[in-house]
């Protein structure tokens, strides 16, 4: 994987792109809220060019489930 997961998580919740691993979830950013999971939702959408389903977005509570749903879209390689 490229990298762009981890930066558009990095940028969008404002961590450091170092503290950005699989085992990271919402549970474990203050900043994850709702309104940060829907910017997330946008900028995932915007650069993968791909429309999530409410499923997809409601699955999408860690790094590792982020991956597996746009790889599941072959979204990322």
């Amino acid at each position: 994987m490229d990298g762009k997961v981890e930066g558009l998580l990095a940028e969008v919740l404002q961590v450091p792109a170092a503290k950005i691993t699989d085992d990271l979830a919402m549970a474990d950013v203050d900043a994850w809220d709702s309104l940060k999971h829907m910017e997330l939702v946008v900028a995932l959408e915007t650069t993968f060019d791909i429309q999530l389903t409410f499923d997809e977005i409601v699955a999408m509570r860690s790094v590792r489930e982020i991956k597996r749903v746009l790889g599941e879209r072959s979204a990322v390689s």
